[in-house]
């Protein structure tokens, strides 16, 4: 988790506003360093995930006994705080999808045509949706961080 997180932050906080700088002072440059730290960090990122989702699973069946129709009919405190950071960790996981797989492509492809024909960069919808969607992702990563500590803490 902690490197998930990190990894994020440092996609997100640093290296975009990074990039974002650097494109603004006409180095052209650094969308490919953005770019290449955001496609090293890609594996990193889905295994974690995966692991997180395999673990939290494992650890709801066998080690807190959850079953899938205690899941919807018990009301209780832990239960809700489990039902919130599993749908969180569901919506993570879509949010990365799209981000990962097709916004990401798709943008990386149009900054190289622009950058190789010397056009100026886009400020396009599709940016902006991938700075939005890597956001929400980062702050919901953290609230799901925040409610596992809620699962123990009264």
């Amino acid at each position: 988790m902690v490197v998930w997180l990190g990894g994020m932050f440092l996609l997100v906080m640093v290296m975009l506003l990074t990039a974002r700088k650097a494109m603004q002072s006409g180095a052209p440059e650094a969308f490919g360093i953005l770019s290449d730290a955001a496609k090293k960090f890609l594996p990193i990122a889905w295994a974690a995930m995966i692991l997180l989702g395999v673990s939290g699973a494992y650890f709801a069946t066998d080690h807190w006994g959850i079953r899938p129709n205690i899941s919807f009919t018990d009301y209780g405190r832990f239960m809700q705080i489990l039902r919130v950071k599993t749908f969180l960790f569901l919506f993570v996981v879509s949010l990365s999808l799209l981000h990962d797989f097709w916004l990401g492509p798709k943008i990386i492809e149009r900054m190289e045509q622009a950058r190789q024909s010397g056009e100026v960069l886009p400020q396009s919808l599709a940016r902006k949706l991938a700075r939005m969607t890597a956001g929400i992702n980062l702050l919901s990563a953290v609230t799901i961080l925040v409610l596992a500590v809620y699962l123990f803490r009264p």
